[in-house]
């Protein structure tokens, strides 16, 4: 990863922790608190919010927290919006907008109403008895809300653990290219040298740098949990085999290097996996759940009309 790349992951990360006032996990947690005392004190003072209120206010905080994943994807309707107020607002009111329409202020938006919205929930789950679909939905919200805090956790925890790790590629395809890479030039070192160290390599280095994927995903989490050199820990028993072959020990040595290389490749892949695959899951999630609430949207209007 070039330096600027690394500066610009590093200045992402510091602009969306100044989007919120607090570490994005206390912030969560802080949330959930408000939900807690805010619903136990209605309870205590018996406070009632009718099934209409609440489900409309939980609909609205629904369509809100859709809207940040459309802007995520599109500026049409943003830059449409920010012409508008550019006619009309003062331009240190619309330097305000501009703010406000960026993305990291739209994903403090997004964690918090995600919590916040529980408290409408909850009181609507808590009006009666609930048909199928009504459970489906309380189901699929509540998997959908543990999906997010899941992703908040990992957005927080993964870039700097990246960016302290061996190997540290932001693409894909930028890591196939270098695994690619590396077993050319090990094929290529490997030439020339004595039968001994050319049968070592064959039998004990190769087949990791041929293979798709050694070390199993427990253990590549286990590394990324624990911020541990994988490559260097996994071939740390090769490394101490370099004497057996003397004046080609540099050789040896240079092999497992690109081995360990190859390996910390596979950890680099790992965490941009798992930095995503999350997000597949809490968008298919989301799908799901806006059906069904349509769906409950739409069954309460027919049988029970405005």
């Amino acid at each position: 990863m070039s330096g600027a790349t690394a500066r610009g992951s590093t200045i992402t990360v510091s602009r969306r922790a100044r989007a919120l006032p607090l570490d994005a996990a206390l912030w969560m947690v802080l949330c959930a608190l408000l939900v807690l005392v805010a619903h136990s004190l209605a309870e205590a003072r018996g406070l009632k919010v009718s099934e209409y209120w609440s489900g409309t206010i939980s609909l609205v905080g629904f369509v809100i927290l859709g809207w940040y994943s459309v802007r995520k994807r599109s500026l049409w309707f943003s830059l449409r919006v920010l012409r508008l107020t550019g006619h009309i607002l003062p331009a240190r009111w619309q330097q305000g907008m501009i703010v406000v329409d960026r993305l990291e202020s739209w994903r403090a938006v997004h964690i918090t109403l995600g919590i916040l919205v529980a408290l409408p929930l909850w009181w609507h789950v808590s009006s009666g008895l609930m048909s199928l679909v009504e459970m489906l939905l309380a189901l699929a919200t509540a998997l959908l809300l543990l999906s997010g805090v899941f992703g908040v956790v990992i957005q927080e925890y993964l870039p700097p653990v990246i960016e302290i790790m061996p190997e540290r590629e932001v693409r894909l395809q930028d890591v196939a290219s270098r695994i690619d890479a590396t077993y050319v030039e090990a094929e290529e070192k490997v030439l020339g040298h004595p039968e001994a160290l050319v049968q070592a390599y064959l039998k004990n280095l190769k087949p990791i740098l041929e293979a798709d994927r050694i070390a199993p995903r427990w253990r590549l989490l286990g590394a990324t949990l624990g911020r541990r050199d994988l490559g260097s820990e996994m071939c740390a028993q090769w490394h101490q085999a370099a004497s057996q072959f003397g004046d080609d020990a540099s050789v040896w040595n240079e092999l497992v290097a690109l081995t360990a290389r190859k390996l910390n490749l596979e950890h680099n892949a790992f965490n941009l996996n798992f930095s995503t695959a999350w997000l597949t899951f809490h968008i298919v999630l989301a799908v799901g759940t806006f059906a069904l609430l349509v769906l409950h949207v739409v069954s309460v209007l027919y049988f029970y009309g405005l």
